[in-house]
Order: C-alpha cells, then structure tokens, then sequence
C-alpha cells in the first residue's frame, strides 16, 4: 500500500514502568526527513527532547537503543529507534 504509514514511522511517548531510572520512553522517526537522519544519534535525541516537552520541564536523555524489526533473510525494514528520557 504506497503512502501509508508503518506501525515502525509512527513516533509515539510511554510513560516508563515505576522504579525503572527513565519517566518516558520516546519512539522516534526511523525514516529521514530535511534536517534529520535516524542514524545520528544527536537527532534522535533532540528529537526526543522535543517531543516531551509538554510532559516534562527539564527532560534529560539518559539512554537510548536501535531495535533490529527485520527478519533475516525475510524482510528488510529500517531499525526503530528509541530513546529514554528523565525528568528532572
């Protein structure tokens, strides 16, 4: 289906399970847009930043990680990316 969005470019905020050492976990564009590349990390994170800035009124990045969606040998999908966020 051309144009229609994946369940892996929609970008989205959960809120973290209590006791873990993040408030939110931040899915973000895997897919390149002007001015922003998946693949830099920078860029996700400012992506992140921004993103829950109606939630959080100093948030601070303390992780992030590349999740593999591909299927060897099956398919071949672009990684998501999420981002772990604190609020200070």
């Amino acid at each position: 289906m051309a144009g229609a969005a994946s369940a892996h470019e929609v970008v989205r905020v959960e809120q973290a399970y209590p006791g873990k050492p993040y408030d939110y976990i931040v899915h973000v564009l895997n897919t390149y847009a002007i001015g922003y590349n998946p693949d830099v990390r920078e860029d996700h994170n400012r992506m992140a930043l921004k993103l829950v800035r109606g939630q959080c009124r100093a948030p601070r990045v303390v992780g992030d990680d590349k999740i593999s969606t591909e299927i060897w040998g099956i398919t071949l999908s672009r990684p998501d990316y999420i981002v772990l966020v604190k609020c200070a």
